[in-house]
């Protein structure tokens, strides 16, 4: 396939599904968003092309495909898309919401604090923030209790993700955090499957609890940010690196509005993601003993996991240059869709893909396997710059509680997928805790 830029109107049109005549594929998208794009996939091949009522979308499913749009060809593609619209009511012009020099001076700024080498010292942070929850998990498997395991892995990434980036204690604020993020997201993506979105005109528009719930995270990252002032201690994290670039007479300053948007993006996307993927990694694990023995690659089990159930499950992009993926035209003006969570299941590059085996990243399969098969942190320059993060937060947390704890559903749970933002889980995932013999 070559890289080259092809002529306009190059290619064929790709198959898809014909839809409604007025709203196309929008109904059977909002009815089962995941299902449709896999069913779609394994009908039509790897483009796909639909109708959302005026948008037209392609849904591509070949890594080649995937890094032509996302790294290699990313120059004919950019973030101004209807998702990254709606995210900016809640992030502002972050480094979730901005493309180019915009998103690069953000990027520069906060990359740094997310290099492996700074990460290498936080396992002690880690520790300390979840050894309260360790305890209180002793308590109530003492006395027979069980726990849902999504409010758990919710409450304890907010507050690991506050210690780490910005040094600072919101354990008392996690459940209003993860009420009111649960609103935001829950109205993101209802404005984004609606045809008409008034909230785009003024924010005046925006529901209430939309609203109120946005201002309760306000309230918070303000506070954290005015103690921090208080305080005057220096910490090596990301909210220093943020005020003292707010505070900067340079080019580099960071506004007032600048300055909340990167720290809102930066506490919800820096736990949310997160939680997400471990709650899915606990499902799965409590129905394979082996995954939670002490024995077991923490690391090749949370691939394996975010590998069937991706947080970022859909990546879009919009077409600014005509373009051709493989033998069909992708217009300008259209937006495309890579969606990992399909991706990862494509039986041409995954045996079995609905099968929990962590023994595929173990590294002689991982060196066979295609490259940009697996892309649960995307590819190419908007690559998720918390993927290092993530792992490490991710895999200590596992390690704690395998060495305390082992996990089994409660009869009758079942995990139901929500795909939203993100890919989070429909209600409450109960979990019977028991302590290790040691």
């Amino acid at each position: 396939m070559t890289a080259n830029v092809p002529k306009r109107g190059s290619g064929r049109r790709a198959p898809g599904p014909k839809g409604s005549l007025v709203w196309g594929s929008l109904s059977d998208f909002k009815a089962d968003a995941i299902g449709f794009l896999s069913e779609s996939a394994a009908q039509y091949g790897d483009v796909v092309r639909f109708r959302f009522g005026p948008v037209v979308a392609h849904l591509v499913n070949r890594p080649e495909y995937a890094e032509q749009i996302l790294s290699r060809g990313a120059a004919r593609y950019d973030k101004r898309t209807r998702s990254v619209a709606r995210i900016r009511a809640t992030c502002g012009d972050s480094l979730l919401s901005t493309d180019g020099p915009a998103w690069l001076r953000h990027r520069r700024l906060i990359q740094p604090v997310f290099q492996p080498r700074y990460l290498e010292g936080i396992g002690p942070t880690i520790d300390a923030t979840m050894a309260g929850t360790l305890d209180r998990w002793a308590l109530l498997a003492r006395r027979g209790e069980s726990i849902d395991i999504v409010s758990e892995m919710t409450r304890l990434t907010i507050a690991i993700a506050a210690q780490i980036l910005f040094s600072s204690d919101v354990e008392q604020d996690a459940g209003t955090i993860e009420r009111a993020l649960a609103v935001i997201l829950d109205d993101t993506w209802r404005r984004l499957e609606a045809p008409v979105d008034l909230a785009k005109l003024s924010r005046k528009l925006h529901r209430r609890p939309f609203r109120a719930a946005l201002q309760q995270i306000d309230n918070i990252v303000f506070r954290v940010i005015e103690q921090r002032r208080r305080d005057g201690t220096r910490h090596d994290d990301l909210l220093s690196r943020l005020l003292t670039a707010h505070e900067s007479e340079t080019d580099s300053r960071l506004t007032d509005q600048e300055l909340r948007d990167a720290a809102v993006t930066l506490l919800l996307a820096g736990h949310e993601t997160t939680a997400n993927a471990l709650a899915w990694t606990f499902y799965l694990v409590a129905q394979s003993p082996t995954a939670q023995h002490e024995t077991a690659d923490t690391r090749q089990v949370f691939s394996e996991a975010i590998r069937m159930y991706p947080s970022i499950w859909v990546i879009e992009r919009r077409v600014v240059q005509t373009d051709q993926i493989g033998p069909f035209a992708i217009p300008r003006g259209t937006t495309v869709l890579v969606s990992p969570y399909v991706l990862h299941r494509h039986p041409e590059f995954w045996d079995a893909p609905e099968r929990f085996d962590p023994a595929r990243f173990e590294s002689e399969q991982t060196t066979r396997r295609a490259r940009n098969a697996y892309l649960p942190f995307g590819l190419g320059p908007h690559r998720c710059i918390g993927e290092h993060m993530a792992v490490l937060v991710a895999t200590r947390i596992m390690t704690n509680v395998f060495q305390r704890f082992r996990l089994r559903l409660l009869p009758g749970q079942i995990a139901g997928m929500v795909p939203g933002i993100t890919l989070r889980h429909a209600g409450e995932l109960r979990m019977q805790i028991e302590e290790v013999d040691t």
